[in-house]
């Protein structure tokens, strides 16, 4: 089978056996391989779904974006002072 590859900002959101399961581009045959195996195992679907929202939260989330944001114009404001 061919190593998954990433398609766009997909490998920032989806780790593969992670928070997901990746499967190569165009390749019919290892995405269903992939639904095949979500669909047969609760444990695997439960564990991903958990770690990805996990990693959504944590990553992806109005906290953490709101931080940033906040970070980033308290420097551009020390700088305009520096200036």
């Amino acid at each position: 089978m061919r190593r998954a590859q990433g398609v766009g900002g997909i490998p920032d959101a989806v780790r593969d056996g992670e928070t997901g399961l990746l499967v190569p581009p165009g390749d019919a045959t290892a995405l269903a391989g992939a639904i095949a195996r979500l669909l047969g195992d609760d444990e695997l679907r439960a564990r991903l779904a958990a770690q990805a929202r996990s990693v959504a939260e944590d990553e992806f989330g109005a906290e953490r974006e709101a931080r940033e944001f906040a970070a980033l114009y308290e420097e551009l404001l020390g700088e305009q002072g520096r200036t």
